[in-house]
């Protein structure tokens, strides 16, 4: 549903308020940055060495999906692009020896491919297994997942539709995807609350839940109850980096505690798992004034994130960066190009407008956002783009109401950017 009054989405985004003290303290995460760089991955590592012998051994397709599997399990623990290349190999060679092809396989792939962001090829391969008739419901689901990613809501909707058990945990983390996009925020964290409750038991399910709520929880302004949660994960999975993440941000972003943040950012990024650490690194040398570590930790995420493997994962970073830090706006706008190929997406569209903007390319710009963006996001990060092409096309009054809507949203958007929006609306 499109919200075409500014006064509404002031509503809606009132909820992005940060305002509060500090939530958090050293002393609670502190354990859990001095644990072994190595992941806690033994028993996948002992299945691998199993599988591994017995593939050597038979030949057999089992044993390629298996590892498979197991390659896949690593990659999300470990966030190495290598795992889930290797899986996706395994799984294509085990799917040559089937004509007709295997649904286990061709479903593995689709979420492989959704994984890497490689949403086209997600789509395919889930299509290919829904027509194999077998295992439908788990196909549904996996073209719901694609359909929420690609930008057709109209066919993710439709396919909820079809699932009678409204209360089940797979409908429900895809209910609250949904209305996440609506703009319905504390209607989503109702549906990932529910959806936790259905899983309490299955420790990966759980784990994978909260660590979303506390993602939730944060945008929604409620900071104290992200890090609460995200601390819970800890103590359940110790050397959970994406929490460790999440609580450096919330130093960052929401305390102010640079030195903090800096800390839990340092200890993640010498595992080498997570190219947008240096993002954060970046972030927190720009506040600091260091202009030589700034833009040292930007050209290192840019080489991460540009390796094959990653680049569509961080496409939209990548692109962000060409126009805003190194002066590449025509690179920008062909990732952006790139991106809505791939994923037509508000957010997609929102990246090729800000790409002719910084090209000067103003009613480019304001063609694309207003027919593309406007009243079909509700991310912070998007008002932001719409207030300053707002501005470039002479609307200065509705430009300022989007920056002021955007500048809500503090926590979620950072420092910089939030110092950004407050100049902007102090100068234009």
């Amino acid at each position: 549903m499109k919200i075409t009054s500014l006064l509404m989405i002031a509503v809606l985004l009132s909820a992005c308020s940060d305002r509060g003290q500090s939530v958090t303290d050293f002393k609670d995460y502190e354990s859990y940055l001095s644990l072994s760089q190595a992941v806690s991955s033994g028993p996948v590592n002992e299945e691998l060495k199993f599988w591994s012998d017995r593939l050597k051994k038979n030949n057999d397709d089992a044993s390629l999906i298996k590892l498979g599997a197991l390659y896949s399990e690593l990659f999300k623990e470990t966030g190495l692009a290598e795992h889930i290349v290797l899986s996706d190999s395994l799984y294509k060679e085990a799917q040559k020896r089937n004509a007709e092809g295997l649904v286990e396989i061709y479903q593995a792939l689709a979420a492989n491919a959704i994984s890497q962001h490689k949403f086209q090829d997600a789509k395919e391969y889930a299509e290919k297994a829904l027509s194999l008739k077998d295992k439908k419901s788990a196909s549904l689901l996996l073209l719901a997942d694609v359909s929420l990613e690609i930008g057709d809501y109209a066919r993710a909707n439709q396919i909820l539709r079809q699932f009678k058990n409204k209360r089940s945990f797979a409908y429900l983390i895809r209910k609250a995807k949904v209305k996440d996009h609506e703009g319905m925020l504390d209607s989503a964290i109702v549906c990932m609350e529910q959806a936790y409750h259905r899983v309490r038991g299955n420790k990966a399910l759980s784990q994978w839940a909260l660590s979303n709520l506390a993602d939730m929880y944060g945008h929604a302004g409620r900071i104290e109850d992200s890090y609460a949660v995200y601390l819970n994960v800890l103590r359940n999975h110790p050397s959970d980096d994406y929490s460790l993440k999440g609580i450096a941000w919330i130093a960052l972003s929401h305390d102010k505690k640079i030195k903090d943040a800096k800390r839990i950012v340092n200890t993640l990024a010498a595992r080498n798992r997570m190219p947008e650490l240096h993002l954060i690194l970046a972030e927190i040398a720009h506040l600091e004034g260091n202009t030589l570590e700034k833009a040292n930790q930007l050209k290192k995420f840019r080489s991460l994130a540009s390796v094959p493997a990653y680049r569509p994962m961080y496409m939209k970073y990548l692109a962000l960066l060409e126009a805003e830090e190194f002066n590449n706006a025509s690179a920008a706008v062909s990732m952006a190009v790139e991106e809505i190929n791939n994923r037509s997406t508000p957010q997609s569209f929102d990246l090729l407008a800000w790409g002719y903007y910084h090209q000067n390319k103003f009613k480019e710009a304001f063609e694309v956002a207003t027919k593309h963006v406007e009243n079909q996001t509700f991310e912070p990060e998007a008002f932001y783009h719409l207030g300053m092409i707002y501005h470039a096309n002479g609307n200065h009054e509705k430009g300022d109401q989007y920056l002021k809507e955007a500048l809500k949203c503090r926590f979620e958007l950072g420092p910089s950017t939030t110092a950004k929006i407050a100049a902007a609306i102090e100068s234009l």
